[in-house]
């Protein structure tokens, strides 16, 4: 059993950082991307380390920023990789270019759908959305990252065979806590979302075993039941994915 941080920005760390998370034989890591270079750096980081997996993507928060031929080499990109992310979209932070964010997305599924492809989600403000595009594509894998919607979708989730990210935020985060006591374990994957910052905590691999431990105090189960059920769930999206 390995421990599983499914959303990180490995590319935002510094080179004594990733000496600690590169080639761990007890972590498995998904390093997600923003935009062309980050997707550059993340390829050459899974290149590296045995225990990263990249993905390649436009986050929400660049859409307004970035080129269109940035967009279409990121595009070029896809194949190189097994997951594209962070992708999405977001009313909450930057609902000023949803519109933007929309066409942008669709465009990003269409160049996915074909390919076999997992997508690890961005959807604050803006889950229904999201599930809608994508359940209405085919693409058939998905992650959504630090899931804390309405957790009367958590149903549509699993019937869509879907993850829901679980951060390292709960340990400060009501909402998260309630999705967690409400989701089965046999959709949730641990995620940091590192290096960013949330109410005191620099969330990072490091809070992965807090947050395994905290999960299972709220399923009522032991830690390593949920260390196996996150393990499995990531072999199985693996699995799912070319």
């Amino acid at each position: 059993m390995k421990y599983v941080d499914s959303h990180i920005h490995l590319n935002d760390y510094t080179s004594e950082d990733l000496l600690r998370y590169c080639g761990r034989r007890d972590l498995e890591l998904i390093t997600v991307s923003e935009d062309l270079k980050s997707s550059l750096t993340n390829i050459s980081l899974m290149e590296r380390c045995q225990n990263v997996q990249a993905a390649v993507g436009v986050h929400p928060w660049v859409v307004g920023k970035i080129s269109s031929e940035e967009f279409s080499e990121v595009i070029k990109l896809i194949d190189r990789v097994r997951f594209v992310g962070e992708v999405g979209l977001d009313k909450r932070f930057v609902p000023e270019t949803f519109r933007t964010q929309v066409e942008v997305f669709v465009n990003i599924l269409k160049e996915v759908e074909s390919r076999g492809k997992g997508l690890l989600l961005h959807a604050a403000g803006a889950w229904k959305e999201v599930l809608s595009l994508v359940d209405r594509s085919s693409v058939g894998v998905a992650v959504i990252h630090w899931y804390t919607g309405p957790t009367d979708l958590i149903k549509r989730v699993e019937d869509l065979g879907y993850y829901i990210g679980v951060n390292a935020a709960l340990l400060r985060q009501a909402k998260a806590r309630e999705v967690v006591r409400q989701a089965p374990l046999e959709l949730l994957l641990t995620e940091s979302d590192g290096p960013y910052e949330y109410r005191g905590l620099r969330l990072g691999p490091d809070l992965i075993p807090s947050l395994v431990s905290e999960v299972a105090t709220i399923k009522g189960v032991k830690p390593g039941d949920v260390l196996q059920e996150v393990y499995n769930n990531y072999t199985e999206l693996l699995r799912r994915v070319k």
